[in-house]
């Protein structure tokens, strides 16, 4: 297995999810990295779709938690932006591995033209009208009415696996109401399906590796401040500096 392919994927994939959280919530909800809001009245998006109005909503609540728990702003903002990232990537992976190992149909493998999104069109009607009109018009968030239905198929398989993996797969929780636009799903997809990730997906220390590498700055930080800064460690960075991946081979005392 190519680590050092996992590890620029995982990297790439992070830089390119983190990047389209901070963009939505600016241009779409309005939400600054300082953490203001833009008056709800100047932005297209809220004004037009419900589903971003209902968005808008939870996240200045959400800000205001992080807030009165403690937390400044723009750290709440930026724990926002990781989470989403993070959330995506892990949900998408898991449907690559499940993929590899043939226990479920295409869900990511061909984007648009999976197996399993044409056959989840046979049930859905309304999906179905929406697939067939194509990719145009956009909306105001920049879906066509083939990517909306492509979103609505994703979130109904997280839907089904938050039967047994809620936390994760929660379709409804806030990382899923900011799902990545088409141009960033697309992108990520590709990153995923690149033929030199092949083997990794049937390897189950993947999933592994993918969680150290995509936290590895966090824990770059954590020990630059304990041993050059001479900081103390927080119960926040604690995670980050100890939640390190290690293979079954590792601990059984043999390398496969």
């Amino acid at each position: 297995m190519d680590r050092a392919a996992i590890h620029d994927t995982t990297l790439k994939a992070r830089d390119l999810l983190t990047n389209e959280a901070r963009e939505v919530l600016q241009g779409v909800y309005g939400l600054a990295s300082s953490g203001k809001f833009e008056p709800a009245d100047k932005l297209p998006a809220v004004q037009e779709l419900l589903k971003v109005k209902e968005t808008r909503k939870r996240l200045e609540k959400f800000i205001s938690d992080e807030e009165q728990a403690g937390m400044k702003r723009p750290e709440a903002v930026e724990k926002l932006v990781k989470e989403v990232a993070f959330t995506h990537l892990n949900r998408l992976v898991a449907f690559k591995m499940l993929e590899s190992r043939k226990l479920i149909r295409g869900i990511i493998d061909r984007y648009q033209d999976s197996n399993e999104f044409k056959l989840y069109l046979a049930d859905h009607d309304e999906d179905y009208r929406l697939y067939q009109a194509g990719l145009l018009p956009q909306d105001a968030v920049g879906e066509g009415p083939r990517d909306t239905a492509y979103r609505h198929f994703i979130l109904w398989q997280c839907a089904e696996m938050a039967r047994e993996i809620k936390v994760l797969f929660d379709p409804e929780n806030l990382p899923s109401k900011l799902f990545p636009r088409p141009r960033a799903l697309k992108a990520l997809l590709e990153l995923l399906n690149d033929s030199i990730l092949e083997e990794a997906w049937s390897r189950e220390e993947t999933i592994g590796w993918i969680y150290q590498y995509f936290n590895e700055d966090e824990k770059k930080e954590v020990f630059n401040r304990l041993y050059k800064k001479k900081q103390k460690i927080r119960p926040e960075d604690i995670p980050a500096a100890t939640q390190l991946f290690t293979p079954r081979w590792y601990i059984a005392g043999e390398e496969r």
